[in-house]
């Protein structure tokens, strides 16, 4: 009984050293991963919101693939909606971010 307490103490005292001992290697994939999923948040809400900028457009299509050409097929144009979310509605009158949409009185 007690070597086994004494041999979980070690094990959970080792833990961390093996669990963290190769962080370098994945810390350099960390920041590609994450451009490439920015890229296809970008590139589905442009498509889904009817974006008139191509360049950027074909920046994050590259940045994006494979994953983005999914988007290109699943996201319907001008849709307001990507994989089942609603994006916020894009102003198309060049008025001020978040100011309250006329009452009419």
């Amino acid at each position: 009984m007690r070597i086994g307490v004494v041999m979980g103490m070690l094990s959970i005292a080792a833990a961390p050293a093996t669990l963290y001992a190769d962080t370098g290697d994945r810390a350099g994939t960390a920041g590609v991963s994450g451009i490439w999923i920015l890229a296809n948040f970008c590139y589905a809400g442009m498509r889904a919101q009817q974006n008139p900028s191509s360049f950027w457009r074909v920046v994050s299509f590259i940045f994006g693939f494979p994953g983005t050409l999914v988007s290109m097929l699943v996201v319907e144009e001008g849709g307001e909606r990507v994989y089942g979310v609603d994006v916020p509605r894009a102003r198309r009158d060049g008025g001020a971010r978040g100011a309250p949409p006329d009452s009419g009185l």
